[in-house]
């Protein structure tokens, strides 16, 4: 066969679609699913949304352990720009908008401690356990594998389960192949067209030294986004200076400020296959993730209790309460102190009043100082990986080894300056469909007259960096009989990983008279006495409940992120004209070393007209970690190292029981664990000095005391498949020991309080549920309308954390109770479309006991160490997707499609349903694309 040469090529159509050519089994790997793949001898080719159903079907059904698939077509028939986007629809995945309006944050049944894998291989992102999906699009994968439950070939640390993300090899391909794809996506919200390009070329040869193939496949991808936020601050007492109106809960600042900003992506990935001998066959892959968000916020907001504002027109709602009230107005909490001198810690409990205290339907506020502020976030993350290795089999033996090599570097970048006016009045409405809305003189947001320079400037910079080298091998040998086979293997990983930081606050206090005037108010300057750039200030986002939607002024991001605008701000506040150099005091460096090893046998037992089958094994594993970072003892900070060793044991096995026909049934067990991520372990703290008198300093510490989480897990399925399709439902518990939760506390250092989040371990946590999938396409039905289908999910996950720690009782964070999809589908004829329905339920967003926000309480609890449970929740919006696609010719497709289309919205609500905090819209994307096939 002729050698498909492979070169860089560019298409500037307007069109896309995910490739319609499917994977092979990746990089070597013992997992059955991927063995179960392979067998097909590599030639896959996918191109309706049904056979590529019926493909992930397959994967499920011929699966040792419980798994759900995504295969090529499926992620490309809709268009998703993320895996997370893809992965919604898989049963028992959940997922939610981020800041940059894209789906993210994946949860397996509720949990986020997932494994991911590239073809095989562990990856994570510089400090962390995880990997952030966000890195690599969807259209760059071939398969996506979810599994759910653990075998003891599978490489440890997924509590909640591992994500296996497949990408294409050149020996996946009969002929060469040149895939082009471009898109075109409009985002309704930003208000933008952006563009989404991919190629792929691979081919393969017969040479005197054997068959060599070779692949690349590059993607590219821009999106301009805005994800309106509207927020209502910690809620206080309105009885004190200046408002001086009791009875009331206010919010301590009213917030429109929109998440704006673009995200660039930029992924390549080769792979070269020699088959030497029919037996021996070598490889090597290669891949690059580029990931740039530049959203930062954009604020209007005004602030009620700046002095000599004050209220009137109030019409309070009939949700009242009585609520502890210290002097400032806000929640009694207690406050963590140390003795500068001794370190000695004491804890003490504000003191306080109770008070009968009423949520606001609506109110003016008069004489209010207004917040337009921004943030110049910058977030680079770059991933690279090489690896290869070679696989042999021979008569009855498989012997594998791979090697790969990963790093991963993340730099932040947070340049905050803080300006804003004085304005004669705000009415507000607290609760217009779901959420505040404002109302002005709509002159005042564009101009700039009366604004100033007020509070602080901030510079934030962040860097971690980390590397991860792994090899493993891995062996088999068949047995026969009712043994068929017995596998074991050995893995070594060593994992480094550096964070560095700096934090700087400068107040504007500390801007001396000299050269650029005089304040207008205390702690303010007119920005039209500074001297500054002209393109300081400028139309920075639209308010979304703004007079119904308004622009307004603020200090330019693009002047934030420019050299010149920082250094023009730092030459006014008298700084170092460049970067502030990182503070050693926040540093740490981690290292770590795993040594793990398997054996694993599979059984096979006739039963009569029955089968039973399954695996049956145990993995080893000894993790030495050392942690070198700072602890602080008052005022004084010293360096530590912490050094830990431990050894664990992770059983699994499963068994299959397969009927005549198409039925089976399938018991597993695994135990797993999740080591914590290196932050979380650093004893170091991060300080966040906030300028605004009206918001609380915030900081983070880990705790170098926390243990591994450690699952025990049952799954029980009964399956049932046909030609038009299957059902399935599963029913699973995890015993989940030493979970890993955050809250958060206030403490007092150097003087200033500050709220300080830091994570913990609980005693124990249950998780069980049930889940329910189903695909059906009407073939019984005449002609065209033969082509319909249906496809659904529920799961239902219910946690509850035991135990006698604060939360007890509670369930878990992030985990909604139910969740679903439902679909509507067409193939036939070369056309497909897909209409789906995705939804999940209420979850807990945070533990915000240690925070000053007031809330119920019960008077029967008179001790002082009493501190109400106060909990955020989130109501995420349902989502309505569809995607049409058809094929013109063989090489070439056309599609369209849509997310979110319903433009459903995200609430977030403190404690009671009734006090709203924040809304967010969710973005509708429109997109059309093509496919040209070579």
């Amino acid at each position: 066969m002729r050698f498909n040469l492979l070169g860089a090529v560019s298409l500037t159509a307007m069109f896309v679609s995910m490739p319609a050519v499917a994977q092979d089994s990746g990089a070597p790997t013992s997992q059955e699913t991927a063995e179960q793949t392979s067998d097909t001898g590599g030639d896959i080719i996918v191109t309706g949304v049904r056979q590529s159903l019926e493909r992930a079907a397959e994967v499920k059904r011929n699966a040792v352990q419980v798994v759900d698939s995504i295969v090529a077509t499926d992620i490309g028939k809709l268009p998703d720009p993320t895996v997370a986007a893809a992965l919604q629809r898989v049963p028992g995945i959940q997922v939610q908008n981020d800041r940059n309006n894209e789906l993210s944050t994946v949860r397996i049944r509720g949990l986020t401690d997932i494994l991911t894998t590239v073809n095989g291989r562990e990856v994570a992102t510089t400090t962390g356990r995880g990997f952030d999906l966000q890195d690599v699009p969807a259209e760059a994968l071939a398969r996506i594998d979810a599994y759910k439950s653990q075998t003891a070939d599978q490489i440890e640390g997924g509590v909640a389960g591992t994500l296996d993300l497949r990408l294409n090899r050149p020996f996946s391909f009969r002929d060469p192949t040149l895939v082009l794809t471009a898109r075109q996506n409009y985002a309704t919200i930003a208000d933008a067209s952006n563009p989404q390009f991919g190629i792929l070329a691979a081919g393969k040869t017969d040479t005197s030294i054997g068959e060599i193939g070779a692949l690349v496949n590059v993607t590219y991808s821009r999106a301009e986004n805005i994800r309106s936020v509207t927020n209502l601050g910690e809620r206080r007492y309105s009885g004190g200076t200046p408002l001086n109106v009791p009875g009331l809960l206010v919010p301590q600042v009213l917030r429109n400020m929109p998440d704006v900003g673009d995200v660039k992506r930029f992924q390549a990935n080769a792979a070269l296959q020699w088959q030497v001998t029919p037996s021996l066959q070598f490889y090597a892959d290669g891949l690059y993730t580029y990931f740039r968000s530049t959203t930062g916020f954009a604020g209007f907001n005004p602030q009620p209790f700046t002095n000599n504002s004050r209220i009137s027109e109030i019409t309070a709602s009939d949700y009242c309460f009585d609520a502890r009230v210290n002097a400032g107005g806000t929640n009694p909490t207690i406050v963590n102190n140390v003795d500068p001198d001794t370190g000695e810690a004491t804890q003490t409990l504000q003191p306080f009043t109770v008070q009968r205290v009423c949520e606001l339907k609506s109110a003016r506020f008069d004489n209010v100082v207004i917040n337009q502020n921004s943030s110049s976030e910058d977030v680079t993350q770059k991933n690279k990986m090489v690896a290869g290795g070679f696989n042999f089999e021979q008569d009855r033996a498989k012997l594998t080894l791979d090697v790969a090599y990963q790093t991963s570097r993340s730099f932040l970048q947070n340049f905050n300056a803080e300006v804003g006016q004085r304005v004669p009045t705000v009415f507000v409405e607290f609760d217009d469909n779901n959420g505040p809305s404002f109302t002005i003189d709509p002159s005042i947001p564009l101009s700039s007259t009366n604004v100033s320079l007020r509070n602080s400037i901030n510079q934030n910079y962040t860097l971690g960096e980390g590397n991860l080298l792994q090899a493993r091998l891995d062996g088999e040998y068949e047995v026969g009989g009712i043994l068929p086979k017995v596998k074991a293997g050995l893995r070594y990983a060593r994992r480094e990983a550096r964070f560095q930081e700096v934090r700087q606050t400068n107040t504007v206090q500390s801007i001396g008279f000299g050269n650029i005037g005089t304040p207008t108010e205390a702690n303010a300057r007119l920005i039209s006495s500074l001297g500054l750039s002209p393109d300081f200030l400028s139309v920075i986002g639209v308010a979304p409940r703004l007079n119904g939607g308004a622009p307004f002024l603020g200090v330019n991001p693009d002047y934030l992120r420019s050299e010149r605008g920082r250094n023009e701000l730092r030459a006014l506040f008298n700084l170092p004209l460049r970067q502030p150099d990182f503070d050693p005091t926040k540093e740490f460096n981690a290292e770590e070393a795993t040594y793990a090893g398997y054996v694993e046998g599979s059984y096979e037992i006739p039963l009569g007209s029955l089968t039973l089958d399954g695996v049956v094994g145990t993995r080893v594993i000894r993790t030495e970690r050392t942690i070198a970072g700072f602890e602080r003892t008052g005022s004084t900070f010293s360096p530590v190292v912490a050094k830990t060793s431990d050894t664990d044991i992770l059983p699994s096995a499963t068994a299959r029981l397969q009927f005549p026909g198409s039925f089976q049934t399938r018991l597993t067990y695994s135990r797993s664990i999740r080591r914590p991520d290196f932050a979380s372990l650093n004893p170091t703290e991060s300080l966040t000095l906030v300028g605004n008198v009206f918001l609380l300093n915030t900081g983070t510490r880990g705790n170098p005391d926390l243990r591994p989480q450690k699952s025990d897990s049952i799954d029980l399925t009964a399956e049932y498949y046909f030609p038009s399709g299957y059902v399935a439902v599963t029913g699973y518990y995890r015993s989940i020991k030493d979970r890993v939760v955050s809250s958060n506390t206030q403490e007092t250092i150097d003087g200033l309080n500050y709220l300080i989040s830091s994570p913990r371990n609980v005693g124990s946590v249950d998780l069980k549920g049930i889940e329910v999938s189903a695909q059906y396409f009407f073939d019984f039905l005449p002609g065209a309308l033969s082509g319909f289908g249906v496809q659904g999910a529920f799961t239902l996950a219910d946690s509850t954390i035991k135990g006698d720690d604060p939360l007890s009782g509670n369930p878990l964070v992030g985990v909604s109770k139910y969740n679903y999809t439902a679909g509507l589908l067409y193939d036939k004829k070369g056309l497909s479309a897909r209409l789906i329905w995705t939804f999940r339920s209420k979850y807990i967003n945070g533990d915000n006991t240690g925070g000053v926000a007031l809330r119920p309480f019960d008077p029967a609890r008179e001790d002082e160490a009493y501190v109400p449970v106060f909990l955020s929740y989130v109501r995420p919006a349902g989502r309505l997707d569809f995607s049409v696609g058809y094929d013109v010719t063989d090489a070439l497709r056309l599609d369209i499609g849509g997310t979110n289309i319903l433009r459903n919205k995200t609430s977030t609500y403190w404690g009671d349903k009734r006090v709203v905090f924040q809304l967010n819209g969710d973005e509708t994307v429109y997109s059309i694309g093509a496919r040209v096939k070579f």
